[in-house]
């Protein structure tokens, strides 16, 4: 077995990464309420949003959540 050439200071430092921007919102919830109201939340975690949805709809206050990015 062959053993890989260590990188150099010059071949480390001359690989780039480029960091992605900040996103403003991941997932809006869009819920409504049993009188008709329409509630919109930016949420910035999908999972969260998964688990404000199922909480609300536990609730029996909500008919409908969705989530959408």
């Amino acid at each position: 077995m062959s053993a890989k050439p260590m990188l150099t200071l010059e071949e480390i430092e001359s690989q780039t990464a480029l960091e992605l921007p900040e996103r403003d919102m991941l997932a809006l919830i869009n819920l409504i309420a049993l009188n008709g109201v329409v509630v919109n939340i930016p949420i910035q975690n999908n999972n969260v949003a998964v688990q404000v949805c199922a909480t609300l709809l536990a609730t029996g206050a909500f008919t409908s959540c969705t989530v959408t990015q």
